[in-house]
């Protein structure tokens, strides 16, 4: 009970002084701004070192810390597709990140959603990327729910009810989400990143040599492992064909959706200057590379399982979720495995705390005034905001209770409807006129019901992932439309 004492006293001394640190920055720039933009992109007031961390601890979180762990314990090498993936997203971003945050200067935009109303002139295709980028979000929010619940049971020994855990924390935060606004997510953000970073290579650089006497010896043991693992066991070191082919297809596709998240857009959107947005493209890339770490801290849970040091069958899932924080307490003093479950929890909470916040701005600007009330108050729109933001936390609450999942194949799903956005945005923003509105509208909804089609009924045809046949739907149809439509137009004219 001391161990269990120890490592949540810590666990949650950090979150309240991180939470009381972000409310109290937060009230003081509050004034500075209109009320509506401060609470959207924080008076686009973010520095360089508040912005860096803040991504960083906004895009890895519960994924980085458990997702990719447990998929490298339990599946081994596809691990390093996702690494690979995030590796292109960078290159991807230096180039685009700058062009989006230059648009939303000029015209603007405090949300993705206000770039494809004002690309197109249609106040419906902002409502509808408004409406579905917040329920697309609803996987990555519900990713950040179950890990919160595994980092609590195995930081506190299994002595709390990772139910009870999730109920608390999770709602601790929305609450503070839906008062603050983007600003004090900011804050928050940027302590966590800064645990984050030292935690994973901590963990991930001492675990092997602590655990085997080095990285060669634990290569060794997986080697062994591979080809004598347990029934129902999938873990291999090399890849298979069905291996190749999604990996390919994630890797042309994830790249395209990474920084067309609400909420890493609203980020972004929340910048000084252009110059702060390039810089931070760069700095950001240690988040990426720190992936590295933290699958070696899932190759040395399935190690220790292995060799009989750890009981938990981490081959299984949900169990292999659970691989980094059980790696840190086999291996560590309470004391430690308290400080990785702060960082590990407190990024996992202000990732989907970031995520809230914006499909709530998303829903109040571009549905809601945009389509039923074009005159609503600011207090109004920041109300609903708020009541939405509710709403999406609980919804994404009773499907982690009720209907959870593999947490790095939630990240995904979402992915594959993210991506959907990618072609309309990008022909809008640099081949003006190529798609009408209702080719682009067509062309998205088109490709997120494929994406829908495929994962719930056809499990991935020729090993390809969903997001790929969802774009392989989405372009043609929207160019096909957005041809018909215009020739229409020409004959009426």
């Amino acid at each position: 009970m001391n161990e269990e004492y120890i490592a949540i006293s810590i666990i949650f001394g950090w979150l309240a002084l991180t939470a009381g640190i972000g409310a109290i920055l937060t009230r003081k720039r509050f004034s500075k701004y209109s009320s509506v933009e401060s609470w959207f992109v924080a008076g686009r007031s973010l520095g360089l070192i508040v912005l860096w961390l803040s991504l960083g601890a906004n895009i890895y979180s519960a994924y980085t810390f458990l997702g990719l762990p447990g998929l490298a314990a339990r599946e081994g090498v596809k691990a390093w597709g996702i690494t690979l993936y995030g590796m292109i997203s960078f290159l991807i971003g230096f180039i685009i990140i700058p062009v989006i945050w230059s648009h939303a200067r000029k015209h603007r935009w405090l949300t993705i959603a206000d770039a494809f109303e004002d690309l197109y002139d249609s106040k419906l295709l902002g409502a509808f990327v408004a409406i579905t980028g917040a329920l697309w979000s609803i996987p990555y929010i519900q990713l950040q729910i179950q890990g919160i619940g595994y980092i609590i049971e195995a930081a506190t020994y299994g002595h709390i009810d990772p139910l009870s855990a999730k109920l608390l924390a999770f709602t601790l935060i929305a609450v503070f989400t839906i008062v603050g606004g983007l600003m004090s997510v900011a804050f928050i953000n940027m302590l966590q990143g800064a645990i984050m970073l030292i935690s994973i290579w901590t963990i991930g650089i001492l675990a092997p040599i602590i655990a085997f006497g080095g990285i060669d010896k634990l290569f060794n043991i997986l080697s062994n492992y591979a080809t004598s693992q347990p029934e129902g066991g999938v873990f291999r070191l090399t890849f298979t064909a069905k291996d190749l082919s999604w990996m390919i297809t994630l890797i042309a596709v994830a790249p395209l959706a990474f920084w067309l998240w609400p909420n890493r857009v609203q980020n972004i959107f929340g910048a000084r200057d252009v110059n702060t947005v390039k810089r931070n493209m760069v700095l950001v890339g240690i988040y990426q590379v720190s992936q590295i770490p933290a699958i070696l801290v899932g190759l040395t849970a399935i190690a220790l399982f292995a060799t009989g040091t750890l009981s938990i069958p981490v081959y299984k899932k949900p169990e292999s979720d659970y691989a980094f924080m059980l790696v840190t307490r086999q291996l560590f003093p309470p004391w430690i495995v308290g400080l990785v479950g702060a960082g590990a929890l407190a990024a996992s909470i202000s990732t989907a705390a970031a995520i809230l916040h914006v499909v709530g701005a998303l829903f109040s600007r571009n549905a809601y005034q945009r389509v039923f009330k074009p005159k609503a108050s600011e207090r109004e729109l920041v109300m609903l905001a708020r009541v939405f933001t509710a709403i999406i936390a609980v919804a994404s609450l009773v499907l982690a209770i009720y209907a959870p999942g593999i947490l790095i194949y939630l990240l995904l799903v979402g992915y594959a409807g993210i991506v959907q956005f990618f072609p309309a945005y990008v022909l809008g923003t640099w081949r003006k006129g190529l798609l009408t509105k209702y080719g682009a509208l067509t062309g998205m909804a088109a490709g997120m019901l494929t994406v829908a089609i495929v994962k719930t009924f056809l499990g991935r045809p020729l090993g390809f992932y969903e997001g790929f046949w969802g774009l392989l739907v989405n372009v043609p149809l929207a160019l096909l439309v957005s041809y018909i439509e215009k020739k229409l137009s020409r004959r009426q004219g």
